[in-house]
């Protein structure tokens, strides 16, 4: 069954909504909104509309005791509507931001958007798998992240 890229946008703005609706019920509940393949929502393939009303979110959801998490396997799509401006707002207003390996488009365009030094840049572009920079504030650290012998176990 063939839905059509512009109903599947459309439904993930209502899915969306009625989360957002959900976090905004009680500030005294920690709960988070998972935005898996945010590009759909704020990339050039969008609409101004959708992208305005994920920018709202990332730009209040602290208020309401909730936690924003964009998820995307490029970074340039953050930035193809309206000159970045949505994937700026989800950037300025994320505490912690996560980055694996990246190209190098995707690295300049980090690079532009937050404050890189050369050698974070090469760094980036070298991870390994399981190895990530882990932006906190103004922080910026590398990590790896190994698997327990649990985890390795269910993902065989």
């Amino acid at each position: 069954m063939n839905f059509g890229e512009e109903n599947i946008k459309y439904g993930m703005y209502i899915f969306t909504e009625l989360f957002w609706d959900k976090i905004k019920k009680d500030r005294n509940k920690e709960k988070a909104i998972y935005l898996d393949e945010i590009w759909r929502l704020i990339g050039v393939t969008s609409n101004k509309e959708v992208a305005s009303f994920i920018y709202k979110i990332f730009k209040t959801i602290r208020k309401y005791g909730g936690t924003g998490i964009a998820i995307t396997q490029d970074v340039s799509d953050l930035f193809g509507l309206d000159n970045g401006t949505y994937g700026k707002s989800i950037l300025n207003n994320s505490s912690i931001k996560v980055f694996f390996s990246l190209e190098e488009e995707n690295i300049n365009i980090l690079s532009k958007n937050t404050n890189l030094s050369e050698k974070e840049k090469v760094e980036i572009k070298s991870l390994r798998k399981g190895e990530c920079m882990v932006f906190i504030d103004k922080e910026h650290l590398l990590l790896k992240v190994e698997s327990s012998e649990y985890e390795k176990n269910i993902i065989i």
